[in-house]
């Protein structure tokens, strides 16, 4: 075996997991001043703010045991999801497709009917008997077309920012549940469940914000050297070396990136031994959001009971609202009500737009009574937050993990798989990396 280290790019939770997993000598390298990735907290006057809603659902027995008894032992609370829809000037439970009851008859019915047709009409047959080719496929196989015209469509095109049928379903998985006939009708009867969808409970740390998450998986690393303010400049595939920004040249037995995809194979190119075009074209053609969000705080207590809520809406400028004040109340002072304001776009929202939008919409979506009881609100970027599952995207990533593999690099975690995922996710993928590392 090698001398030299794994060396890890990228601090998050996939690399602190890979890190804690790996049986070798590591150094983990992160650009910013803390490990995290995106599970940081900031605290702003005394209200805490991770990057959006945070949650752990841990199905996995190992992480789950790992969580409970090593990284956070006793420190986890479970919640109890309460998210909402507004829409049609009124508050509905989430899932939509689950819960119509309260919305104007007409358009529960054109709900219930659509959903009808899907599953038993002449006009679904077709897509009753084929896999779906897009995203917009899926939601009108499984939904039909009230559910699609009133909620999933709209909501979709505002998050993605693309139409659904410029994505595939390839993504969807756990993450849009797909109802039976009975949910449906109870749901427009009034009595149905809030508990569909994988997300129904989820554990948070009491203290600290998401970020203890990470805090603790750093302080149980053993085997390996951290360096925090210091990321890659250039990686030499074939000599196995990281130029790094602090004007070090690091040797390598392994690799393992976390980093997006797309910028790998950019330091990948800027390397001595380089990358073949085709490689280089593939990185260009994968597409993303950006996210910004907006830390707000207002005066008293919250208004709404909900977690979070969707927003379908072309009204509202965001398209998910959540409040971490709701959720737990030590994260705010007391007698405040804090938000995060979300927006997609491909940067042509300011952070001052984004900032002006958000108290416009929490006015408008009846979270807060005016805008006087604002008492900060505070743009933040998330770069490539939602990775596009479009026409390019599966035969570009093809592409260039096909080079990876060729290189004996590996990547692990959202964005170092180019995926729509979960924390867990990001902790199990590390978990495999490290295997797969474990066994050369």
């Amino acid at each position: 075996m090698s001398m030299e280290p794994t060396i890890i790019l990228g601090a998050g939770l996939a690399g602190l997991s890979a890190a804690h997993f790996l049986q070798r000598p590591w150094h983990l390298i992160e650009k910013t001043d803390r490990a995290g990735g995106l599970i940081k907290t900031e605290v702003i006057d005394g209200c805490y703010f991770d990057p959006t809603g945070h949650w752990l659902h841990l199905r996995d027995p190992e992480i789950r045991e790992r969580v409970n008894t090593l990284w956070l032992p006793g420190q986890l609370v479970s919640i109890q999801r309460k998210a909402g829809i507004f829409s049609r000037g009124v508050f509905t439970r989430f899932p939509y497709q689950v819960n119509t009851h309260g919305l104007p008859p007409e358009v529960v019915a054109e709900n219930l009917m659509g959903f009808v047709e899907a599953l038993y009409g002449e006009k679904g047959r077709e897509l009753r008997e084929r896999d779906p080719r897009n995203f917009e496929e899926f939601i009108l196989r499984y939904m039909g077309e009230g559910f699609a015209k009133n909620f999933m469509v709209p909501y979709n095109q505002k998050l993605w920012t693309v139409h659904p049928r410029e994505l595939s379903a390839a993504w969807v998985g756990r993450f849009v549940p797909r109802p039976t006939l009975k949910e449906v009708v109870d749901g427009a009867l009034g009595v149905g469940s809030d508990a569909l969808g994988y997300n129904a409970s989820f554990l948070y740390p009491r203290e600290g914000g998401i970020e203890s998450l990470a805090r603790a998986m750093l302080r149980h690393l053993k085997g390996g050297e951290v360096s925090v303010r210091t990321e890659p400049t250039a990686i030499d595939w074939k000599a196995r070396k990281v130029v790094l920004s602090d004007g070090r040249t690091l040797g390598y037995s392994e690799l393992l990136s976390t980093v997006s995809l797309p910028h790998l194979v950019g330091l990948l190119a800027r390397g001595a031994s380089g990358v073949p075009d085709e490689v280089r074209a593939a990185a260009g053609r994968l597409r993303a959001t950006t996210v910004t969000y907006v830390c707000v705080a207002a005066r008293g207590k919250n208004r709404q009971p909900w977690h979070w809520i969707y927003l379908p809406e072309l009204e509202f400028k965001t398209y998910r609202i959540g409040s971490p004040s709701a959720v737990y109340a030590p994260l705010a002072p007391p007698d405040t009500s804090t938000f995060y304001v979300e927006y997609s776009h491909h940067g042509e929202l300011s952070p001052a737009q984004c900032e002006q939008h958000a108290v416009a919409d929490l006015v408008r979506s009846q979270m807060i009574h005016s805008a006087d009881e604002v008492l900060f609100a505070r743009a933040r970027e998330i770069p490539h937050a939602y990775v596009l599952y479009d026409e390019a995207y599966g035969p570009a990533k093809a592409e260039i993990l096909r080079f990876l593999e060729h290189a004996r690099i590996l990547t692990a975690g959202r964005y170092g798989q180019w995926e729509y995922s979960s924390m867990e996710d990001a902790i199990l993928g590390g978990r495999a990396s490290a295997r797969v590392l474990n066994a050369r």
